[in-house]
């Protein structure tokens, strides 16, 4: 009875025990388990993928075939009636249009506005401004023709010929022939010139406009008249003037303005106080002493006197 009661115990110790489970690995079961999920995921990004270059493909397709449809049906010019020009009369445009060499029907697209621009301003006064712009609604092309106002005419000599032409509104040489102008523009045949004065050029560099445009701009603010600028081809400036001082020698166009402003003091002087002797020239090359060039037979400079009071 006693074992019996010693071993029933044992074995009731040992039912009471909790079972603990052994932890097995758990690294082959996961991997399998992701290489089985990543497999959908993976056909499903596909899908995606071949959805979107479908739809790229078919946008694309889409907005080329537009655009060919408003290129052969839409943005065309097939009448005059699409080249609007401002500023002209109806007999001007036809005449315009047809000298521009603009073929009609054409693609709007093909069409170079700058190109024409340059054609166009050929073809009219040099006065005349010339500006091209395109307009998809309504298919058009719109040419504006601004009038301006040269600065003076201008007579150019090389060694085979003399040009006449305009000081434009920059103060670039425009060729302009007053002989031929009907035959080589259409518009605008008399100019309009801002200045009665002649430039005389015998030899044109590109820096003559930036002198020229500060030359200008001196002159409006003075009482001298002057009627010509010579510029010769060492590069010395010789004003013309109506009446006194006469023929005024710049020299280089270097202090510009002091040399001015000298000449306009000493035709203020020489209005009110004539010099006992005639004298050829006004020499302002040292505008701090300028000098009055005496006629043949008389010398050859003589200095200012003093009682001009000079206003350096």
């Amino acid at each position: 009875m006693g074992r019996r009661t010693g071993v029933s115990g044992a074995l009731s110790i040992v039912k009471s025990r909790p079972v603990v489970a052994i932890p097995q690995s758990s690294t082959r079961p996961r991997a399998s388990r992701s290489s089985l999920s990543r497999g959908p995921r993976q056909r499903h990004q596909g899908r995606l993928w071949l959805i979107r270059l479908w739809r790229l493909l078919v946008f694309s397709g889409g907005a080329v075939g537009l655009a060919w449809v408003l290129l052969e049906k839409g943005w065309w010019l097939e009448t005059p009636g699409q080249v609007v020009v401002h500023g002209v009369s109806h007999q001007d445009h036809g005449a315009l249009l047809a000298a521009s060499g603009l073929q009609l029907p054409t693609p709007l697209l093909a069409v170079d506005p700058s190109s024409l621009q340059r054609d166009l301003q050929r073809l009219v006064s040099p006065t005349l401004q010339v500006q091209v712009q395109r307009t998809l609604a309504p298919p058009q092309l719109v040419v504006s023709l601004q009038h301006g106002v040269a600065h003076a005419w201008v007579r150019r000599s090389s060694a085979d010929r003399v040009e006449r032409g305009l000081l434009d509104h920059r103060f670039n040489w425009t060729g302009f022939d007053a002989q031929h102008q009907g035959a080589q523009h259409l518009l605008d045949r008399f100019p309009m010139v801002k200045s009665n004065v002649l430039v005389l050029v015998d030899f044109w560099t590109p820096g003559l406009p930036k002198t020229l445009a500060r030359l200008f701009s001196d002159l409006e603010r003075l009482e001298t008249r002057v009627n010509t600028v010579r510029i010769t081809a060492d590069g010395q400036w010789v004003l013309g003037t109506s009446e006194v001082p006469g023929e005024v020698r710049l020299g280089q166009p270097e202090d510009l303005s002091r040399k001015l402003a000298t000449m306009d003091h000493l035709y203020a002087q020489l209005e009110r106080k004539t010099p006992p002797f005639s004298y050829a020239y006004v020499d302002l090359r040292n505008p701090e002493q300028p000098k009055l060039g005496l006629s043949q037979g008389q010398g050859a400079i003589s200095p200012i006197g003093e009682d001009f009071r000079w206003p350096y």
